[in-house]
Order: structure tokens, then sequence, then C-alpha cells
């Protein structure tokens, strides 16, 4: 500290020093009531006090003789001790300049003599004081007085800073936590020597949590510490490691130091197993670095965590962070906490339907219906961006939920209206995992509000794999009603003949991927027809997605296919729309 800095200046750094090692919010703590306990009794006055002096107010870290936890700065007596940071004693407030008038003094608690000495840190800065004070005014304090006033006065700072440190040390590890990087990011960030910031993930939290389940908290703490001794064989002397969450940890690095070869020795290391207690356990490291470059004010963690994340979900090894692929958490994130409002909403989410004609006649009898997402500041947005956010989190079966009643409401009013249309709806695996969706299926059928013939499920064949046994019992359920069911995606997942014939299927969908290629690709043709052949041979219907040419519609229809769907026919249209490319003849009165 330069002590002719202006006095503003060290203000400025005495409040940051304040508001880093005294919060308000702390609980009371009793070796402060001890101290301010022992220093009333060692010094026989009524009111002791241990005051922290911030911004507007002094405030009493622990008190006794008084019953204010704060009084205003301006009335404070520590505030005049600031500034030499020296003890300060006085007499008789009422004969003094400075403090005759102090409404303390006027009235209560009716000051007349008072003691302090300052609680200074390592670096000079007093916090505020040590605080004596008696109602009738004394002589001058012995010098050894002065001195254990003093020494005392010490002490409350040593237990600030060993709070301080409680404050900052992960227990279980003994390292440095999140809060203490983030203070020494703060320091780092100002001192004007670019430094990289980096962010360690060990291994996803539900892998640790699936530890801990089967191994136990305890196995799961001596992993982590055994995690934590090969880190820190692995860093330059002197780095200090941080552990930032659970399964995170970090450090800090000055800009000097190879970032590759860092991150390519922790890499090379953590490919061993970590031996726990006689268990290899695998880690699954991702490793993001972030430069601090400047003294602006930032997320560094959060930014740093992130490229972290991405590195370890990507399986890209380590990666530096990129400002893109922040604004896309960020957006994903909005997205997922705009969707519950979304679902609530009357007016952000809406039903286009895409037509499905048969062949080889082209009318249509069936649709699928496709969601679609208006939002009040982002606009449109795919559901390709937001249902696999959304299939991540307990969303997706209000999603799905509103898209079952939006479909039921939509097939009243066709049938009002004397069209007669099938709609399909997609659902996912976590859907079919309990009863409650096709609990709700089966209410609107029995309360006649759904005819079975006018709903389809549609699902893709890679989801029955995680519980098949479930979801094919609850696939029947809604197959008795006869309501039809197909799988999407057909020949791209775990295309397996002999389990398709276990599933009460009635249609299966090929995948567009399969039928864009058809024009150009001899294999995909083979593949195609072959597929086709099969299915009607077991006796499925089957629809080609993604028709976009006359000649694969041709094709289709010259090996058998059922149904088509695709841009050619037409594109999904809104509920009025599709009715009136209806009432034009549909595809077949297309010119």
């Amino acid at each position: 500290m330069d002590p002719n800095a202006p006095i503003r200046d060290y203000e400025t750094e005495r409040l940051l020093r304040v508001a880093d090692l005294c919060p308000q919010n702390e609980e009371d703590d009793e070796v402060f009531e001890k101290m301010i306990l022992m220093t009333s009794e060692f010094f026989s006055v009524p009111i002791a006090l241990i005051s922290i002096v911030d911004k507007h107010q002094q405030w009493f870290r622990a008190r006794i003789g008084i019953e204010h936890r704060a009084t205003p700065r301006n009335v404070s007596f520590c505030e005049h001790s600031l500034r030499d940071r020296e003890p300060m004693e006085i007499l008789d407030a009422r004969k003094d300049e400075h403090f005759k008038d102090n409404p303390m003094v006027t009235g209560a608690p009716f000051i007349r003599y008072y003691a302090s000495a300052p609680l200074l840190t390592i670096d000079g800065f007093s916090l505020g004081s040590l605080c004596i004070i008696d109602t009738v005014p004394r002589g001058p304090m012995s010098k050894r007085d002065a001195g254990m006033l003093v020494y005392f006065a010490q002490l409350v700072v040593m237990r600030i800073m060993g709070l301080r440190s409680r404050n900052y040390i992960d227990q279980p590890t003994g390292l440095f936590n999140r809060l203490r990087l983030e203070e020494d990011i703060r320091q780092a960030s100002s001192s004007g020597i670019s430094h990289y910031l980096y962010a360690v993930d060990i291994i996803s939290p539900k892998f640790l949590n699936d530890v801990v389940k089967a191994l136990g908290y305890s196995f799961s703490q001596l992993l982590m510490l055994n995690v934590k001794d090969r880190l820190q064989s692995l860093l330059p002397q002197k780095c200090l490691l941080y552990k930032i969450s659970p399964t995170r940890f970090g450090f800090l690095l000055k800009a000097n130091e190879p970032v590759d070869r860092i991150c390519l020795e922790i890499l090379s290391s953590f490919e061993a197993p970590v031996d726990c207690q006689g268990i290899p356990i695998l880690m699954q490291t991702g490793i993001g670095v972030l430069a601090i470059t400047d003294s602006e004010e930032k997320d560094w963690l959060r930014l740093v965590v992130g490229a972290a994340d991405d590195a370890r979900v990507r399986n890209l090894g380590w990666t530096l962070y990129q400002a893109e692929l922040d604004a896309a958490q960020q957006r994903a994130f909005a997205l997922l906490s705009s969707l519950s409002d979304a679902v609530r909403s009357a007016n952000q989410l809406s039903l286009v339907f895409h037509p499905k004609i048969n062949l080889p006649d082209l009318d249509c009898k069936s649709v699928e219906a496709l969601i679609r997402w208006t939002h009040p500041t982002l606009g449109a947005i795919s559901p390709a961006e937001f249902i696999p956010l959304a299939e991540k989190t307990a969303l997706m079966h209000s999603i799905t939920f509103w898209v079952l009643d939006a479909v039921v409401a939509q097939t009243k009013d066709w049938r009002a209206k004397g069209l007669e249309l099938r709609i399909a709806m997609n659902v996912t695996v976590s859907d079919l995992e309990n009863t409650k969706f096709v609990d709700r299926i089966i209410e609107y059928v029995d309360s006649g509000d759904l005819h079975p013939e006018d709903l389809e499920l549609e699902f893709t064949e890679s989801m029955l794999m995680s519980d098949p046994k479930t979801v094919i019992r609850q696939l029947e359920r809604v197959r008795s009603m006869g309501i039809e069911i197909s799988v999407d995606d057909f020949g791209t997942g775990y295309s397996n003949w002999t389990y398709l014939r276990q599933l009460p299927v009635n249609t299966v969908k090929l995948d567009q991927s399969l039928i864009s290629n058809l024009n150009t690709n001899e294999k995909d043709k083979r593949l195609v027809r072959t597929l086709i052949e099969l299915a009607r041979g077991l006796g499925y219907r089957v629809v080609a997605e993604g028709v976009e040419t006359q000649s694969v519609l041709d094709l289709i229809i010259r090996w058998g296919c059922s149904e088509a769907q695709g841009y050619l026919i037409t594109k999904p249209l809104k509920a009025n729309l599709l009715e009136t490319w209806l009432d034009q003849g549909g595809f077949a009165g297309t010119p």
C-alpha cells in the first residue's frame, strides 16, 4: 500500500477489504462474543464493540452494553481513526471539539470515555476498530493497557481472517474453493499481467452420483482426493489448485505457460484409471481454458466451466473458451426458462400439419402434427432447436400433453366440419415409460372427445432400447383401442425385424435420409426397395418421408410404398390452409 496515495483511493480499496472479509450476512460468532466479553471485563467498561466501518454505516460484529446493531457512519467515533490507522483515546467526549455535539454523546448511550485500536489487515487497511466505552470520564490508560487493547484488536483480526479462510476452503479436499478462486481471478485481472484460467471437468455429475449410489459417499470423497493428488502432481510448482464444484477443479497460470502442453499432459495422465481402494475408475475428462487479459468484470468461472463441460461432452479433450458457444448456451438456457410459460400461454405454441398421401391414388387421409413456437421476444423457434433441449428435462412431458390436447381439439373441429383425418403425433420414450400419457388418451376416448381412428402415435425405434417391456405395454394399451402406431425414422437406428415384430406396430416410416438420395445412390435404391418389400411382406404399411421430386415418388409407387410425405406434396400447413388445400383437391389437384 502506498502511504501517500489519495484518501479516496485508499477508501475505495478499504471498502473492498470490508466487503470481502466482513460480510454483514454472517451469523453471530461465539468466539467474537467471548472476545468482546473478555475486553469489557479486562478494561472494566460497560460497553465494548467490534465495529466494522462500511460505506454509509458502522455495524457491530459483536457488542456488549448497547442495543443498536449499527449506527450512521457520520456519528461513528471509529470513522476518525480510519485515516491514521492508530489507536485513539478520548478521556471526556464532552470536552472534545470533534465529539462534544455528537448525538451519541448528547444522547444515549452518553459516551464520555472512548478508546479504540484499529482492525488492520496485513496490507494495512483498517476494517474498523475494537472499541471500549464508558459513560463517565476516565484518565489515560497505562502503556500496558494500551498495548493490551492493540493485542485484543489483533486477535479479532486473526479471527476474521480465520473465518475467511474457513469460508474459502473446500472441506473434503482442503483446497481453496470457488469463492477464493473468484477473488484470485479478480486480482489477476487487475494485475496487468495476462493469465489463463483453467477448469478441469473430471467426470459428469451423473456418473459421480452413480458412484455414490453404488459405493457410498466416503468412496466418492476418497476418489476425489486421489484425483486431486494426481492433478497437483501435473501442475507447475507453486500453482494453486482449487475445487470449484463436486466434479470440477480449477487453476490459474500466467499466459507464458504453454496451454496445449499443460492440457495434453493432464488428458494423457487421466487416460489411465484413478485407483480407489483397489477399484479402477475411468475418468471422463474435459478441460476449458479462458484468457484473462483485462480487468473488465465478467463471470469468468461460468464461462470457463461452460468450455470445460463442452470439451467433455463433445469428447474434445480441451478447448479454449469461444464466445459463440457461450452465446448458444445462454440462448439454450433462455429457451428452457421460457418453455414452461409457453406451454401455459394461449398464443405461443401452435400446430401445423404435414399431409401424407396414399399411394398410388394420391388422396390424403392422414397428417402429421408438428409443433411450432413463436417466442414473444425471440420470434419463431425451430422445433429442431427446442425439442432436444426439452427432452433432457421434465418439460417434455408438458409439451407432449399440450400437443395431445391440441390434436384432440383439432380432430373435434374437423369432425364438426365433416372432415375425417387421422392426426399423427410424435411421442418420446419418457411419455411411454409410465401410464399417465396413455391414461389421458383413454380418458379422451371414454369421454367421446377422441375417436381412436383419428389418432396415430409415432415414435423413433431406437427409443425403445431403454425399457422395451414398459414401452411395449403402453403401446399395446393404445393399440387395443384401435389407435394406429408407427415407427418413425426407420432404417437409421436399431432396425431388427425380429424385434420389430414384437411391437404392436401398423406402420414403418422410412427415414428421409434414405429417400433423398434415391435419384443418385444405387445402394440406397436397393436398400429402400428391399425395406419396402420386407415391411409389406410382414404386413406393415410403409410411409416414405422426405419425398421432394416426382421421380422419387414414381419409384416408391412402383416399389409398392403405402404412403408418401414431403415437400413435393406440400409443406406443413396451418389448419385453415390445409382445409383449403384439401378443398382444392390436395396433391391430386396440384397443377
